[in-house]
């Protein structure tokens, strides 16, 4: 067997996910969130959540933890949002979620937030009258992500060229139920909203971050046999990519039969980038991989019945 092939969609190198329509329990908890503020004069004791959070200068907005709000929808919405996670990501948990409500004047200017986890996630609530972003109640409100191109900045730079935002960061619309993914080593925030102090027409987001990256077995394999398999392709990769500076995360998908063999590689996520700002390709990572697909036949122990393999890989600087 020589199982060269390691596959994967372009979609999966990006640094940015879009998924519109993304959750079955949205309008649920829109409706629930509309219920709690709609009637100002009612003190019902939800109402009582906001934390007003004020770094002048660098963030201005209010934040409540969004699973407490809103109860079982929210505990839905959680369910599938890591099931995402651990399905498409290679990450088996995600952060408390806070839910976060932008009115006039409010932002967050640029940071990173590189220890919390591989991906960074906005779902949007912002009223789902108001599907079409362009109509919304308020200016501003996109989410801002640096581009490659930012990072490169001096290596790329030409003498006759000039840029201007949109050259070197993305504004990404939030309507309602799109979830946003994104890296979150790259310079992000949430350009200034103005123009609507009215809580039911806010830049409405629940956001977090996906977490601990690490093996998912699914079949007759147990992680205590695949385990010494599963270290030696996750070292083969480190030592074949660390030297060239790669840090971030590359989670695959494995497929194996009952007699062993690697049959299929996929790479299911990846934001590997090196200290100039490259994002890894899949000829480099095909390259990489090719010793361990030439000797895919036996690589794993038999077993009585197939197994797939999650296996995400964290590339340290």
């Amino acid at each position: 067997m020589n199982n060269t092939n390691l596959l994967a969609n372009p979609n999966v190198f990006s640094a940015i996910r879009t998924l519109p329509s993304f959750s079955k329990h949205a309008r649920a908890m829109r409706s629930h969130f509309e219920a709690v503020f709609n009637d100002p004069m009612r003190a019902r004791s939800e109402r009582f959540c906001w934390d007003y959070w004020n770094v002048p200068g660098q963030y201005r907005l209010l934040r409540t933890p969004a699973t407490e709000f809103f109860g079982p929808a929210g505990q839905k919405f959680i369910e599938e949002l890591t099931a995402y996670g651990r399905k498409f990501l290679g990450c088996q948990m995600i952060s408390h979620p806070w839910m976060s409500s932008y009115l006039d004047g409010h932002y967050q200017n640029l940071h990173s937030d590189v220890p919390h986890g591989p991906y960074s996630f906005v779902f949007s609530l912002t009223p789902y009258s108001r599907v079409a972003w362009p109509t919304r109640a308020f200016r501003g409100g996109e989410t801002l992500v640096a581009k490659p191109k930012l990072l490169r900045y001096f290596r790329d730079l030409k003498s006759s060229e000039s840029d201007e935002e949109s050259q070197l960061f993305h504004r990404l619309q939030q309507p309602f139920n799109q979830l946003t993914i994104f890296d979150p080593r790259y310079p992000h925030g949430v350009s200034r909203v103005e123009g609507n102090d009215d809580l039911l027409k806010s830049r409405l987001v629940i956001h977090g971050w996906f977490t601990e990256p690490r093996p998912m077995l699914e079949g007759a394999l147990t992680e205590r046999k695949a385990g010494p398999v599963m270290d030696l392709i996750a070292q083969h990769m480190i030592q074949g990519l660390s030297s060239m500076g790669y840090t971030g995360l590359l989670s695959l998908r494995l497929q194996i039969n009952s007699e062993g063999n690697l049959m299929r590689t996929e790479v299911l996520a990846s934001h590997l980038t090196n200290i100039m700002g490259d994002v890894i390709s899949i000829r480099l990572l095909k390259q990489v991989f090719a010793p361990l697909a030439h000797q895919s036949r036996g690589l794993f122990p038999k077993a009585s019945r197939p197994t797939r393999i999650t296996l995400p890989i964290e590339f340290r600087s």
